[in-house]
C-alpha cells in the first residue's frame, strides 16, 4: 500500500505524480492540498514513489 507523507509535501502546486500514475489513483482536492491515494484504484506499482519523495510504500 502506498502512503502519503503530508509533512514533506509543499502543498503549493498541482501534484506532478498525478500524471505518472497509470491507475489514476493519486487525487488532490486543489493545488494547495496534499495528494491522497484512492485505495480502490491503486495497484501498488510504486511508480509514484520514484517520482516524488512524498510517496512511500507501507
Amino acid at each position: 500500500m502506498i502512503k502519503v507523507n503530508e509533512q514533506y509535501c509543499p502543498q503549493n502546486h498541482k501534484c506532478p505524480a498525478q500524471h505518472h500514475c497509470p491507475a489514476g489513483a493519486i487525487e488532490q482536492k486543489n493545488a494547495f492540498s496534499a495528494p491522497t491515494i484512492n485505495k480502490e484504484k491503486c495497484t501498488d506499482c510504486g511508480l509514484c514513489t520514484r517520482v516524488c519523495h512524498v510517496f512511500r510504500k507501507a
